[in-house]
């Protein structure tokens, strides 16, 4: 899981269409374990499918890339980790560059409703989630 915050991180970092102002119209790209869809297959559906076929007995996971930075922000992912015992889901949100350096948050909910309008507001609306109660989650990028 944190590889592939990595990976979703330095992708959003070497786009030059980050430098873009914020009101400018993004792209955004979708990957889970199972499937990669494009910026013109993404809707409120698909979302909704695709977390309701999560699971506890495998990492399911979803993130959502813009093609430059929403709110500083690089990337939303929410994952279902085998480990823990009651069910939850893990939420992530990236922000930073090479420059600046990286900073990631993390929260745990069991409320798929909330992981869905935390998708619909990065996607449609170009806004980050109130991230003031989420953890600081940086410590794994030394």
């Amino acid at each position: 899981m944190v590889i592939f915050m990595v990976l979703a991180f330095l992708a959003g970092c070497t786009s030059d269409r980050q430098m873009k102002g914020d009101m400018q119209e993004r792209t955004f790209s979708l990957r889970t374990n199972y499937n990669e869809y494009t910026n013109d297959e993404l809707s409120v559906l698909l979302f909704d499918e695709i977390l309701s076929r999560f699971n506890s007995d495998i990492w399911d996971f979803m993130v959502l890339e813009p093609d430059y930075q929403v709110q500083g922000s690089t990337f939303i992912q929410v994952g279902a980790p085998q480990e823990i015992v009651d069910f939850q889901l893990v939420l992530y949100i990236g922000f930073g560059d090479e420059e600046t350096g990286f900073t990631m948050y993390r929260l745990y909910t069991a409320d798929k409703n909330l992981v869905l309008q935390y998708f619909v507001d990065y996607w449609r609306g170009q806004q980050i989630p109130d991230i003031s109660l989420w953890e600081d989650a940086s410590y794994y990028f030394p």
